[in-house]
C-alpha cells in the first residue's frame, strides 16, 4: 500500500521531535536523517502532481 502525505507528513513530525529530544544515537540520527529526506522528496512529488492536476482542472473549458 503506497503511504499518504499525511502519513509521510505525520513519520517526519515523528523524526523531528526525536532529534529535537535528543532520543537518538549517532546511528539512529543518520539513518533517520536519510529516511527525512525520501519523505521530503515524497512530498514535494505529492504536491507538484496534485497542483498539476488543480491547473488541469482549472484550464478545462467549463460547461
Amino acid at each position: 500500500m503506497e503511504q499518504t502525505y499525511e502519513q509521510a507528513i505525520n513519520k517526519l513530525e515523528q523524526i523531528v521531535q526525536k532529534i529535537e529530544s535528543g532520543e537518538m544515537n549517532v546511528d539512529d540520527l543518520a539513518q533517520n536523517i536519510k529516511e527525512a529526506q525520501q519523505l521530503i522528496k515524497f512530498c514535494k512529488e505529492k504536491l507538484i502532481k496534485v497542483e498539476e492536476d488543480i491547473q488541469s482542472v482549472l484550464q478545462e473549458p467549463q460547461q
